[in-house]
């Protein structure tokens, strides 16, 4: 437990759970007991507010990790897609494969360039 979680009651700390595990802060003010007035109070509360963009990061990356762990299974169903008898999905499927490698070489494109800016930048 760091400072911030010592510093919140055991109220906002089980809102701040029962609000990430539902689909809207409306389901999840409800579940955990308060209004929405509450909540937002409380987010104006600078440790409030930390802790709940925390956990929701920590969230968000597990979710990503779960992602990257299915691109192997998901290009592979890609290419027998590629196979397919019909024309229609052998060129969405074309089309889905290239689209995402050209959004991938613009992205490194970029990444280099910001390296670069940031590299003269220090000099």
């Amino acid at each position: 437990m760091d400072g911030t979680e010592r510093n919140l009651t055991n109220n906002q700390l089980k809102a701040i759970l029962l609000i990430l595990e539902t689909k809207t802060i409306t389901e999840g003010v409800k579940k955990a007991g308060i209004s929405k007035t509450t909540f937002y109070e409380w987010l104006k509360n600078p440790e409030f507010k930390a802790e709940f963009i925390r956990q929701r990061q920590e969230i968000i990356d597990l979710a990503l990790h779960e992602l990257k762990t299915s691109t192997s299974e998901a290009v592979s169903v890609l290419r027998e897609l590629l196979q397919a008898e019909g024309e229609g999905i052998r060129l969405r499927t074309a089309q889905a494969i290239l689209e995402n490698v050209l959004k991938s070489v613009e992205i490194e494109s970029l990444e280099k360039r910001i390296e670069d800016i940031e590299r003269n930048l220090r000099k």
